[in-house]
């Protein structure tokens, strides 16, 4: 239990030195699997509460519409097609990350969103229409400061230099693209399928 108090302690450390932060998870264990579950979990969570927070001035819908479950998809499979994507470009292009390290990394990733995506949620009910840009500014904040840190993510686990970070985060979003289609693809083929056996089955039995 000890140990994973610390590992969720050190999240401060990879938010506020994540090129540190990366190496340490990368190479010293700083993290595990259970202690990123956990990061993940609290993600999902904040996904809902901004839902359920953020003034209806700036969330029209809320959670109307949304079920949890629903959310937890919408939140789940875009994470494990950048993870996996990650994973592949990184076979490839002599990344040094393992799927685990990915995982972890991954999580440690969306700690600006974790920790202030609340705060942010329950200022927006103390601001007006008029106080737009003010909320605009700082969602652009939180959300640039992830991007920097899946960049860094990218770079420091899978261990490559500046510019070749940026050109294999172009071939991950594009495996991840590849990736949709293929299962948008598979899901059609097996939907076909199905109803092709329905039908089929359906006919030998009137038949006889």
């Amino acid at each position: 239990m000890r140990e994973l108090m610390n590992q969720l302690k050190y999240s401060w450390k990879v938010l506020l030195h994540p090129i540190d932060g990366y190496y340490e998870l990368q190479y010293q264990g700083k993290g595990s699997i259970l202690s990123a579950s956990i990061l993940f979990a609290a993600f999902y969570v904040c996904e809902i509460a901004v839902k359920a927070l953020t003034s209806f001035i700036f969330n029209l819908s809320g959670l109307k519409g949304t079920s949890p479950l629903q959310l937890l998809v919408y939140t789940a499979v875009p994470l494990f097609i950048w993870m996996l994507s990650n994973y592949l470009v990184g076979a490839i292009t002599n990344g040094q990350g393992s799927f685990k390290s990915l995982y972890i990394s991954t999580a440690y990733a969306l700690l600006p969103y974790i920790i202030l995506s609340i705060p942010l949620a329950l200022l927006s009910n103390a601001l007006t229409d008029a106080e737009h840009s003010i909320y605009s500014f700082f969602h652009f904040v939180i959300m640039a400061w992830v991007v920097v840190m899946f960049y860094l993510q990218v770079k420091e686990t899978q261990g490559y230099e500046i510019f070749e970070a940026l050109k294999n985060i172009l071939l991950v979003l594009f495996a991840a693209v590849l990736i949709v289609v293929f299962a948008v693809a598979l899901y059609g083929i097996c939907l076909q399928s199905y109803s092709f056996l329905i039908e089929f089955f359906r006919e030998v039995l009137a038949f006889d």
